[in-house]
């Protein structure tokens, strides 16, 4: 079941939007709610914890009355870092912002569905690719064998003879060389910039000198290893956006 939440205070964008999930979604199980202001999503958001922990994507205004859609975002990423956010704007003036709360992906008004499948697709495939890669892990801290998915893992440390594998939840610690984990990561999302740190590429939300900020924490980077970040970066910006 694809969960969906549609906030957009035109209702004739809601109206096409919901036209155009039945029909691109017509061989799927899903659910869409509908919201007319950035304070109704963020009111059920913050207060339903099933609801925010399953919701996989919302198509979300920027130019709405009260709060706007950019700072629903930047709420949202308080307290979920993997759902897909899709902008609808009726200008191209704030796709600059959208790295700022990992949103790459936006529809300029009028709509097309064309580019809504385009997008909604993109979306639908990152979400099953997130949800098919994990590794399995021994954690010291707590003796148990844990799986993680791969997409939550935001940055690994190495820790004396142990790696600290910091996740949206929970830092797990493990008993193996940071070598051997670079190898079990994904290349094109994970990059080691320093000789003691692995970064998850996707959740670097800026870079301040040589260090990359990953939801809040600062990840050393090594002097040569800054360029080739940087660069590693707007690929992936690229890429999403394709």
């Amino acid at each position: 079941m694809i969960s969906i939440a549609i906030c957009e205070d035109e209702k004739i964008y809601r109206d096409k939007l919901k036209e155009f999930l039945e029909k691109f979604l017509e061989q799927k199980k899903y659910s869409v709610e509908e919201f007319e202001n950035g304070e109704s999503f963020l009111e059920k958001f913050e207060k339903d914890e099933s609801y925010r922990e399953n919701l996989d994507i919302v198509l979300l205004d920027i130019q709405m009355d009260g709060i706007n859609g950019m700072d629903v975002a930047r709420k949202i990423r308080e307290w979920n870092k993997k759902l897909q956010i899709i902008f609808i704007t009726a200008v191209p003036d704030f796709l600059a912002d959208g790295y700022e709360v990992k949103a790459f992906r936006y529809l300029l008004k009028p709509i097309g569905y064309e580019d809504f499948c385009k997008h909604f697709g993109k979306c639908l495939e990152e979400i099953d690719e997130n949800k098919e890669s994990s590794i399995v892990i021994n954690d010291l801290n707590t003796g148990k064998t844990v799986v993680v998915p791969i997409e939550s893992i935001l940055f690994v440390e190495t820790y004396g003879r142990n790696l600290l594998i910091h996740t949206e939840k929970n830092v797990y610690r493990v008993y193996e060389s940071i070598g051997s984990m670079e190898e079990k990561l994904d290349r094109e999302m994970f990059f080691r910039v320093h000789r003691g740190y692995i970064v998850n590429i996707s959740r670097i939300e800026s870079i301040k000198g040589r260090n990359a900020i990953v939801a809040g924490n600062e990840v050393m980077i090594s002097r040569d290893k800054i360029k080739e970040l940087k660069e590693r970066v707007m690929d992936y910006i690229e890429k999403v956006m394709k």
